[in-house]
């Protein structure tokens, strides 16, 4: 009987201790999810860095500070998208050519395998880009100068780029290619300005914005990292481990182990591997003879 009763009481003991540690699990848990909502929390509320995650009623400061030019006055669709690519430009790495003159001393390196520094975007977007036309029949156009790391001549003009903008009823023709003597190619895309920019006078302009995530990939994609990375691999600052990278001396050593067939085809990749093979072709005939 009295065997009973312990194990009774040693099994109430048990379960409360369990009950215990279950109620001190559970408390733990919602504090953590507490913790995890509130950081969630200040996460939403603060400004996004960059235009691809702006909102109509959260946009990056470097946005912001472009748009005061336009505070209490009418802006057409065509002059806010060209304010949103060229905020886009300068997320990008690109400044206008005059603006980086004046505030060069100011400005972080930017290294080969980045574009985006906050502290450049915040500095630079406090100056209003100059958009220059001849006439109204020509495109507004824009000098602008690629942010890198300090290893080119100052007087060549491989880090500079023309930026062009051709408005033809409800499309946006945005070229970008470099600047003579560069004869490298540029690059272009077509954009609806309705899809981006609301065709009615709003305040603030920021709720005539739309798809910006949209609107954001495609100028970055087809348009500023293509042109960058194009500038780079002219002055030998690659993004990320290449081909194009390796010491010049490694390339003959590669190019042994290759037939004819093989070699055309490493040729006809660009215009440097294309350089490579023929050196490697005179040097190969050099040393047969």
């Amino acid at each position: 009987m009295s065997e009973s009763i312990k194990t009774n009481k040693g099994t109430e003991e048990g379960g409360a201790a369990g009950t215990a540690d279950a109620t001190a699990e559970d408390a733990a848990a919602a504090s953590a999810s507490s913790t995890i909502g509130a950081l969630v929390g200040e996460l939403e509320s603060e400004d996004p860095l960059c235009l691809e995650y702006a909102t109509l009623h959260a946009l990056p400061l470097h946005l912001r500070q472009l748009l005061t030019s336009y505070k209490g006055r009418t802006a057409s669709s065509v002059e806010l998208l060209t304010l949103l690519i060229y905020a886009l430009a300068l997320e990008c790495g690109y400044v206008e050519k005059h603006i980086y003159e004046e505030q060069r001393d100011a400005l972080k390196p930017v290294p080969a395998i980045g574009s985006f520094h906050i502290y450049n975007v915040r500095l630079l977007s406090q100056h209003l880009p100059k958009l220059q036309r001849v006439n109204e029949a020509t495109p507004l156009r824009l000098e602008l100068r690629t942010l890198v790391e300090e290893k080119e001549k100052e007087e060549d003009n491989t880090l500079l780029s023309h930026l062009m903008i051709t408005a033809l009823g409800d499309l946006l023709i945005v070229t970008l290619g470099p600047v003579p003597p560069i004869i490298d190619c540029g690059y272009s895309i077509c954009l609806t300005v309705g899809r981006y920019v609301l065709n009615v006078q709003l305040e603030p302009h920021q709720l005539r914005f739309r798809k910006l995530d949209e609107l954001t990939l495609q100028l970055r994609e087809k348009l500023f990292q293509p042109m960058r990375a194009q500038q780079l691999l002219r002055l030998k600052l690659y993004r990320h481990p290449t081909l194009l990278g390796l010491p010049e001396e490694l390339y003959s050593q590669i190019f042994r182990h290759l037939n004819e067939n093989q070699l055309n085809i490493v040729a006809n990749v660009n215009r440097q591997l294309c350089g490579y093979r023929q050196e490697f072709n005179s040097r190969h005939s050099n040393e047969s003879s």
